[in-house]
């Protein structure tokens, strides 16, 4: 008769090696998906920063176009107030010859 309790056949024990391996996988399963998880998460998070860097950049940019648009502006009125300045500067000095001519004139009168 043989022993019941003696030796485990060959069957119980592939039975148990296979639970406890099965049970390994299932946690090393458990653990991947949690780390994919926190990659993902990770990654998302990146793509966060990026999208936020390019809104600042695209912003950046925008500004930039408007300071260089306003300082196209200022050049031109300055160009513009400096043909003013000179058309002032030589009416001013056919001015002062008119001004002369008359005082010459005036002197030349006061004398006769």
């Amino acid at each position: 008769m043989p022993r019941k309790n003696a030796k485990k056949s060959k069957k119980e024990v592939t039975k148990k090696e296979a639970k406890t391996k099965k049970g390994m996988l299932q946690e090393a399963l458990s653990d991947l998906n949690k780390e994919i998880k926190s990659i993902q998460r990770q990654r998302n998070n990146l793509d966060r920063q990026i999208k936020n860097a390019d809104n600042n950049l695209k912003n950046f940019q925008e500004f930039e176009t408007r300071l260089q648009k306003k300082i196209t502006e200022l050049m031109n009125k300055e160009a513009e107030l400096k043909e003013k300045k000179k058309n002032i500067s030589m009416k001013g000095e056919k001015l002062e010859e008119r001004l002369s001519k008359i005082e010459r004139i005036k002197s030349e009168l006061d004398d006769i």
